[in-house]
């Protein structure tokens, strides 16, 4: 598995816009681009992070020529029009040593 790390930053006043759109661009790259699904995140700072799981580099690095309906890069647009882009910056790209996260509880 491999995971990306992004932080996010939003334009003053275009938050809701922002939060608005992630959950329909993260679903387009999710069901078009072979994405693991992702997860905002807002630390004690007030900024938003985000990973994003793939099923390795390889799907990572095809999906960034796929192209999405032109519903889901509409509302892509809209996410990129509220973040401050020159800010927003991709924190890390890693392989997953090893994956411990459980949905259910653990067998002991």
């Amino acid at each position: 598995m491999f995971v990306v790390m992004y932080e996010f930053v939003v334009k003053p006043g275009c938050e809701e816009q922002f939060l608005d759109a992630w959950p329909q661009v993260t679903q387009g790259i999710y069901l078009l681009k072979g994405s693991l699904g992702s997860r905002l995140h807002r630390n004690k700072n007030g900024e938003l992070i985000a990973y994003a799981q793939w099923p390795d580099r390889a799907t990572f690095e095809e999906a960034q020529v796929v192209e999405m309906t032109p519903e889901y890069e509409a509302q892509r647009e809209k996410m990129r029009d509220a973040l401050n882009i020159e800010a927003t910056r991709t924190l890390y790209e890693m392989e997953v040593e090893t994956d411990y996260l459980q949905r259910r509880p653990f067998a002991v």
